[in-house]
């Protein structure tokens, strides 16, 4: 459908919703006079009852004129109608592409975004890593112990304090 129209004013003007729709023509005031045949005896009877009032053949045939064109003009509606949602449904697919479509890229250059991300993230713990190897050797060298022996000298530590103490409490014990 082309952006800004309306399919109901392409119909009312007279326009083709589509080359292979229906075409529909809006003429307004009198309709074309058809050739009048003769009238004969018992038309003329039918058609008016004396009083210029129309006969029963006459107000009969006007319904059946009357309710063919209804029916004619509710198929041209239904035509009408079927064309213009077509035309709507296909524009409506077209947005639901053009959609997802921007949604994918949009998606997929936020993947690439933490994918960048995490691999800076495994660099910069893979060089820390590297420096506090590097940093630990060095301190070794130099005979300055690591953190690991700072901590297995602590628990020593701890564990000749508790035996100091429990020595000490079974002395005063054997002294009282």
């Amino acid at each position: 459908m082309r952006e800004g129209t309306d399919p109901f004013s392409d119909i009312l003007n007279g326009k083709h919703m589509s080359d292979s729709g229906p075409t529909i023509t809006i003429t307004r005031g009198k309709r074309p006079e058809q050739a009048d045949p003769k009238p004969s005896a018992s038309s003329a009877r039918s058609r008016s009852s004396g009083w210029g009032l129309p006969g029963p053949g006459a107000v009969a045939s006007g319904l059946v004129r009357g309710a063919r064109a209804a029916w004619w003009a509710g198929l041209g509606v239904v035509g009408a109608v079927q064309d213009a949602g077509t035309q709507v449904f296909d524009a409506l697919v077209e947005e639901g592409r053009s959609w997802e479509r921007a949604r994918r890229e949009r998606t997929e250059a936020m993947a690439r975004r933490v994918r960048r991300a995490t691999d800076e993230a495994d660099a910069i713990r893979a060089s820390d890593e590297r420096v506090q190897a590097d940093v630990n050797d060095v301190l070794r060298r130099v005979g300055v112990p690591s953190r690991d022996d700072v901590a297995e000298l602590r628990e020593r530590v701890d564990a000749l304090g508790a035996r100091i103490e429990a020595l000490a409490r079974s002395i005063e014990e054997a002294d009282s």
